[in-house]
């Protein structure tokens, strides 16, 4: 990540630069504005996701873009791979717009531990996440409270490894329309990516999982630090544990996150 990576941009209108945006958010009073904060992983996940909704072209990691659909101010967010980008970015931009954010949606593609409950290029919502690799790991797993130190305690309530989500609750906060034929479950979300299929046995056993992400947990965890709603919304591309390319489905995974994302905007009129 470079320097100028590192800091998000202020919300610009559309066809606009990261950097023309500055002036335009030092004119918005806080609290004006209330914007949704849509975070995707990558520039090839956010072209998926808006490029066919007419959204400006990605910015670079670490930036947002401001823009609007369906009656909702956006801000949309390239946050980097992984947790330690996904939670850095975002809470950056909650830090900066504090007070004009109403609630954050994580989208993108995520490998199935089970394909024949989720099938490739199906739409997973996440109602929890889990972070495996907090607290002490020894041969015989990972003591998520064995460090008596939760990561945070939103609302009073303390955080391990594991984070509920109710995404029902979230659309209607958000306003956003409820996504068709998402199926629900509980996601999981690593920093290295389970590699074999007896790691990805041993996280779909432990957590229930449905789906395994990279940056999942830590937009939620930023989230409800915040006090936001959170909705998790991933299209399944290839069967956690399993790397060769040709076992994926990545072009019908990112068709299936462009309608989900599309899904999500009222029609109006």
């Amino acid at each position: 990540m470079s320097e100028s990576d590192a800091t998000p941009a202020a919300p610009t209108p559309p066809g606009a630069s990261p950097r023309d945006g500055r002036s335009r958010r030092d004119s918005v009073p806080p609290g004006r504005r209330r914007h949704l904060l849509f975070a995707l992983a990558t520039a090839r996940e956010y072209a998926a996701a808006f490029g066919p909704l007419g959204a400006p072209a990605a910015p670079p990691p670490g930036q947002a873009v401001a823009w609007g659909r369906g009656g909702l101010d956006c801000l949309l967010l390239v946050t980097g791979v992984g947790p330690v980008a996904a939670a850095l970015t975002v809470g950056r931009v909650l830090g900066r717009f504090e007070g004009d954010i109403g609630g954050v949606v994580n989208s993108g593609i995520a490998g199935g531990y089970d394909l024949a409950a989720t099938p490739l290029a199906s739409l997973v919502a996440a109602t929890s996440e889990a972070l495996p690799e907090y607290g002490i790991r020894t041969g015989a797993g990972t003591d998520s409270a064995g460090l008596a130190f939760p990561q945070l305690c939103p609302a009073g309530a303390p955080v391990f490894d594991r984070l509920p989500l109710d995404p029902a609750a979230a659309v209607a906060a958000m306003g956003l329309a409820p996504p068709p034929g998402v199926i629900p479950g509980p996601a999981v979300t690593v920093a290295g990516v389970s590699g074999d299929p007896d790691r990805a046995a041993i996280l779909c056993r432990k957590y229930r999982a449905r789906s395994e992400s990279m940056e999942g947990f830590a937009v939620a965890l930023a989230a409800a630090a915040a006090g936001l709603p959170f909705l998790e919304l991933r299209a399944i591309s290839n069967r956690v544990g399993c790397r060769p390319p040709e076992a994926w489905d990545l072009p019908g995974a990112l068709a299936a996150l462009g309608r989900a994302v599309a899904g999500l905007f009222p029609k109006r009129g």
